[in-house]
């Protein structure tokens, strides 16, 4: 016990970084004697430190993702968000738990606006509307002033066709506003609703009805005035060969080389951003071992792309002894390389990664929402699995990519699991939010920033 204590001491002193306005301290810095025991479903090196158990009792529960913006971590959930102070990550304090029912809720904020998806239709866009069903309402962005993340204030919202199960935030502050790539997708079939917004397979002549995003552009010194400014289409393939199936399910930019990483149901493509408001396919990824493309991520240096796959839609077992070693993985690729719009040609992957930890023939498990630790010289990924837990994915190599941690807590349902200001942090269905310690060398160097949309990757480590 006394040579572990002292071993979590030293990793801990050879992570110390300086401090940004993010944090006002060093955690390692506070706390260096920090002992955990090692009890079975985590690695020695990863530590629960403390846990915000989630809103209950509510039937439909279930968070989504996570945005952060210095000390105020915001934490989606399908019957509203909560923001959490996370200043002390032993003590997260819960400042607002924001009744505001709409699936799924993915979240993006920007100085004192938060964005929320809104992916089921509702009789109207306030929090006091009503699911309506089968039909139509309003899908689409709602916006909130969080100037007082204690007391968040609705402002207003946009509807957009297909509602939105996720949105990518890419900020514009050289022209005073902010964009939000909308992505949807037609699982559902509903006219126009009063609102503006309709959602079709199909066009009546037989031609696609929705295979595009929404670009809301979000003006920050009026943000009453937000309003879809662009719907570029781009060419998909039909999932599982159901007619008009299409669309984008998460989306990630990278600002500084104008590059979009877009996970389409179908395929992975690369987009260009240099105008931000119409980006154009530059290509397009095909991968026979994905079953569904999910999410997306770059390296910080710009070189490296990353896909996940979640198979089994999030809802079945894909950690189970038959199953591939690909199946539900992470996917990386040599961002230069991809360089054809051909939907026959499959690309050249650099290697893949998923975990070996077996989660029986019930549990839902596959790789969700991750992003890649702001550290040079050496590549390093966070991810949720849902039962799962969260794993810490060491591929500098791409090519025999390894778990370096991992945390997978009884009862774990993990939505999102990301690297912020020196901690892990998660949103669980089961749990809650968990706050966790990485006491390795891997982490030794990794960047402060002054906030976060995992999503929005904004400047290159220099």
């Amino acid at each position: 016990m006394r040579r572990s204590r002292i071993l979590v001491g030293l990793l801990a002193v050879a992570s110390l970084m300086m401090p940004t306005a993010a944090f006002a301290h060093d955690p390692d810095e506070d706390h260096p004697g920090w002992y955990f025991p090692s009890p079975e479903g985590q690695s020695p090196n990863m530590h629960l430190l403390a846990s915000s158990e989630r809103t209950k009792p509510l039937s439909t529960y279930r968070n989504s993702d996570l945005a952060f913006w210095g000390r105020v971590a915001f934490a989606g959930h399908y019957e509203g968000f909560r923001t959490i102070d996370v200043s002390d990550p032993e003590n997260p304090v819960v400042l607002a738990d924001v009744a505001c029912p709409g699936a799924q809720h993915d979240v993006s904020v920007w100085q004192d606006l938060l964005f929320l998806s809104v992916d089921a239709p509702r009789s109207k866009p306030e929090c006091d509307g009503v699911a309506t069903g089968a039909t139509p309402g309003f899908e689409g962005i709602r916006i909130f002033d969080v100037s007082d993340p204690a007391r968040p204030a609705y402002v207003g919202a946009v509807a957009t066709d297909c509602g939105s199960h996720t949105h990518t935030l890419v900020p514009d502050t050289a022209h005073g506003r902010a964009l939000l790539y909308v992505a949807s997708y037609p699982a559902s079939a509903f006219g126009t609703s009063p609102f503006g917004n309709s959602c079709q397979r199909l066009n009546p002549d037989g031609t696609q009805g929705h295979s595009k995003i929404s670009v809301v552009e979000v003006p920050l010194a009026d943000p009453e005035r937000a309003q879809v400014i662009a719907e570029p289409p781009f060419e998909l393939r039909d999932f599982n060969n159901v007619p008009g199936f299409r669309g984008c399910h998460d989306i990630s930019v990278f600002l500084e080389i104008n590059r979009a990483a877009s996970a389409c149901m179908t395929e992975g493509q690369i987009w260009d951003i240099t105008d931000p408001a119409n980006p154009k396919t530059i290509a397009r990824i095909q991968n026979p071992n994905v079953e569904f493309w999910h999410s997306s991520s770059f390296t910080w240096d710009g070189k490296l792309v990353l896909f996940g796959d979640e198979a089994g839609g999030g809802t079945q077992p894909r950690c189970r002894t038959q199953d591939a070693p690909t199946l539900g993985a992470m996917w990386f690729y040599d961002l230069a390389s991809l360089d054809t719009l051909d939907p026959t040609v499959v690309e050249p992957t650099l290697g893949s990664f998923k975990i070996d930890r077996l989660q029986g023939d019930v549990a839902n498990c596959t790789t969700h929402n991750f992003n890649v630790v702001p550290v040079k010289g050496r590549y390093v990924a966070v991810s949720a699995y849902y039962a799962g837990g969260t794993s810490v994915i060491d591929f500098t190599d791409p090519s025999r990519a390894y778990e370096a941690a991992f945390l997978d807590p009884h009862g774990a349902n993990t939505w999102s699991s990301y690297w912020y200001n020196g901690f892990v942090f998660t949103n669980d269905s089961g749990r809650g939010s968990d706050v966790m310690l990485l006491s390795d060398p891997l982490r030794a160097g990794a960047r402060r920033l002054p906030h976060l949309n995992p999503q929005t990757q904004e400047q290159r480590l220099g």
